[in-house]
Order: structure tokens, then C-alpha cells, then sequence
């Protein structure tokens, strides 16, 4: 156990689920560990009674929101405001995928290193990973490098999910995802998705069918004090808590350094 004066304590990244009788469960298939704030986790654990989608939806857009401000505090400058660095380095990207061709792609295809096909988001990351060589360098997993890393964090997402009452169809997988740049690296990625010859190839190369790519320049808030970007992007989170149709929900990207062998 981490001594708790740190203020952190280690949680899975899909914390623990509840049963309607209660019963406390991870999910089935791996589960990966990050840090959340003490008092974030323990507000969180409060409410394994029976929270309703709309309040696991909005605790981890809560935490997100927390993670992205965490990111941006660590880079910006001295006199730079979250704000603007938000807007200046952040993009909202949403992944559609080709599942035909996902579906087809042989054992042997690019990144494919195992003989089941990867996730959306084990996709998601190998997107992350190719993004984060072609910024940095082939060595971009170096710790030396660690700093310049953006911040990426993806949700999976079904069809019409924002109108279910109770989860629904599993249509459609795609991805919401939030990306954090550094100033060292934001030009690089904007000279790579405007070039449309590279930009297709990525595509094709990751099976993805449309990535929508809008800049994050806004701060809109929900009543309750969330953001609207990350509460739109948490939504199927908080439908799969009860039941765990999907086991996999979410990534943050990087991993934090030194958290590397509980992967």
C-alpha cells in the first residue's frame, strides 16, 4: 500500500464496479493503474451504493477535467493561463473506425502483435505511439523524452448513446478523445494532419473510416461545474459502469513515469 501523506493512492482506471447486490468487481479482462487524487478517489468511492449514469458520467469528466489542468500546469509557461494554453495546444478528436476492415486485417497487418484483434482503444494507443515517433523521434519512448509527450485521453462511445436511459445497443464503437499538446510539438501535428497524403495514410494504416479534428477553443462549463467537452466524452462510461458490457472504456496517455511494469 502507497503511504496515503502522498495524497495519491492507486486505482484501477475503470474503478471498481457495483452489482445491483453491491458486490465490488474489476473489470474481466486487465485493468490498468493511475493516480487519482485521494480526495477525488474517495468522493468516487462514495458512491458504489447505486450512482446513476449521469453521476459516474460526471465524476470522471471531473477527473479528466482535473488530469488535463494537472498536464497543462506541469508545461505552460510562466505567465501563461490554463486557458490559453487549452486553447492553443488542445483539439477534440473523434475517431470513427472501419470495422470491416478492422475485422479483415491479417495477424499479420502493422501493430497488430498478438492473434486477436486489438480494441478500439489498444488502436487508440498504437495511434498515440505513432503520433507521439512522428513528433519526437523514433526514440520518443524514452524518459528523456517523457516531457514532451502530449496528453491524450480517449473514451469509447457507441450510437445514440447520449439518449439512452439504460444502456443500450452496442453499435458503432468509436472513440472521444482529448488531446493536450506541448508548445514544442503543436506545429508538428498541425503540418501532419494538413497534409493530406500522410494524413490518409494514417488513416488507412489504423483502419480508421473519419477522424474529426476540432480545436479545443472553448471552456464551456456544465451547471454542475464540469466541462461540456469532457462530460460529451465520458457519457458511455457512465451507462457501462453497471454492467460492463465493455471492460476496456478509457485510456489516458502517457503513462506516468515509473508506472510502466504494472502494464
Amino acid at each position: 500500500m502507497f503511504p496515503s501523506d502522498i495524497g495519491f493512492r492507486p486505482v484501477p482506471t475503470a474503478y471498481p464496479r457495483t452489482t445491483p447486490n453491491t458486490q465490488i468487481h474489476f473489470p474481466p479482462t486487465g485493468f490498468r493503474w493511475v493516480y487519482i487524487p485521494l480526495k477525488k478517489a474517495t468522493l468516487m468511492l462514495q458512491s458504489f451504493s447505486n450512482p446513476s449514469p449521469t453521476t459516474i458520467t460526471s465524476q470522471y469528466a471531473s477527473w479528466f477535467d482535473d488530469r488535463i489542468n494537472q498536464f497543462i500546469d506541469e508545461h505552460k509557461g510562466r505567465f501563461d493561463s490554463v486557458s490559453t494554453f487549452k486553447r492553443r495546444n488542445g483539439f477534440l478528436i473523434t475517431i470513427s473506425f472501419d470495422h470491416n476492415r478492422r475485422n479483415q486485417r491479417p495477424e499479420s497487418s502493422a501493430w497488430i502483435d498478438s492473434s486477436q484483434a486489438k480494441s478500439e482503444l489498444g488502436t487508440f494507443t498504437d495511434l498515440y505511439n505513432y503520433i507521439c515517433r512522428h513528433l519526437i523521434g523514433r526514440n520518443y519512448h524514452r524518459p528523456f523524452f517523457y516531457p514532451l509527450k502530449p496528453l491524450a485521453i480517449g473514451c469509447l462511445d457507441m450510437n445514440g448513446s447520449r439518449y439512452w436511459k439504460s444502456i443500450g445497443e452496442l453499435e458503432n464503437p468509436h472513440i472521444h478523445s482529448i488531446w493536450i499538446f506541448t508548445d514544442q510539438v503543436r506545429e508538428g501535428f498541425r503540418k501532419l494532419i494538413a497534409d493530406e497524403q500522410r494524413f490518409s495514410a494514417i488513416k488507412e494504416r489504423f483502419s480508421i473510416r473519419e477522424m474529426d479534428i476540432q480545436a479545443l477553443d472553448h471552456d464551456h462549463r456544465n451547471s454542475t461545474g464540469e466541462g461540456r467537452a469532457t462530460s460529451y466524452m465520458a457519457k458511455f462510461i457512465g451507462h457501462n459502469n453497471s454492467e460492463l458490457l465493455v471492460a476496456d472504456d478509457f485510456r489516458v496517455l502517457p503513462i506516468p513515469k515509473g508506472q510502466a511494469s504494472l502494464h
